[in-house]
């Protein structure tokens, strides 16, 4: 369906060994999608010159923290794609999030099972937010996907942004990680800034709306979700 869109630098990938097998290495693939975002890939593959079974993890959190589990996939005859979502990393469009995976997924999917390094067969794997786009892309009944093997899903609208209509307080810190193009990684481990922040607004008796404000993270996001307290067909 897509045309096979890589950068230069694919172009010259380059073989590194680890452990006793090496893998071909490629950074900055680029993946269209229909409405013309190019999202941005880690291409890791096997050395042995024939079409495989593809696996890819669409994360906000930046391809590089799935470095090592890519590797041991492709080191075990697997084509792995580490993709950064929409607005994420290198990745072109806005991250808005929860809201894109699937049609994303779908389109990722078509592509991949298209490519001539690839034997038509796709799945993904990853945990978290990287579980629940496995989920939203199943949804979208991508014919080339096999399998997901999603861990610890978000099931939004049950038990993120809320549970039992009761919003988490958690919800600001994950929005400031996944602000802007690459992660906020210290800040969002900053654990006494945080709580300082929760019992600030608790003492002050501030509306739990005024959260994302008072955290420095003002977020129409969070506005949104607070907006939609309970499961209805508002799309998370």
């Amino acid at each position: 369906m897509y045309q096979n869109l890589v950068s230069e630098h694919d172009q010259q990938a380059e073989e590194y060994i680890h452990g006793d097998k090496s893998i071909n290495f490629s950074w900055g693939v680029k993946i269209p999608l229909r409405d013309g975002v190019l999202l941005n890939a880690t291409l890791y593959k096997p050395t042995e010159d024939q079409p495989v079974p593809a696996i890819f993890t669409l994360t906000p959190y930046i391809a590089d923290s799935y470095h090592e589990r890519a590797y041991y996939f492709a080191q075990n005859g697997y084509v792995f794609l580490l993709v950064d979502c929409r607005g994420r990393g290198n990745s072109q469009g806005i991250f808005e999030p929860n809201l894109n995976e699937g049609p994303d997924g779908f389109d990722i999917v078509d592509w991949l099972a298209n490519q001539p390094w690839c034997d038509g067969q796709v799945t993904m794997w990853g945990g978290s937010y990287s579980g629940f786009d496995q989920w939203a892309t199943l949804k979208e009944f991508p014919s080339q996907l096999k399998t997901i093997v999603p861990v610890a899903s978000a099931q939004m609208g049950v038990d993120f942004p809320f549970f039992s209509n009761i919003f988490y307080s958690y919800g600001i810190r994950w929005l400031a990680l996944v602000s802007g193009l690459t992660a906020n990684t210290n800040i969002f481990n900053e654990e006494k800034y945080w709580k300082d922040i929760y019992r600030q607004m608790y003492m002050n008796h501030r509306p739990f709306r005024a959260l994302d404000r008072l955290a420095g993270v003002p977020s129409p996001y969070f506005q949104t979700w607070l907006e939609h307290p309970k499961q209805e067909p508002y799309n998370y």
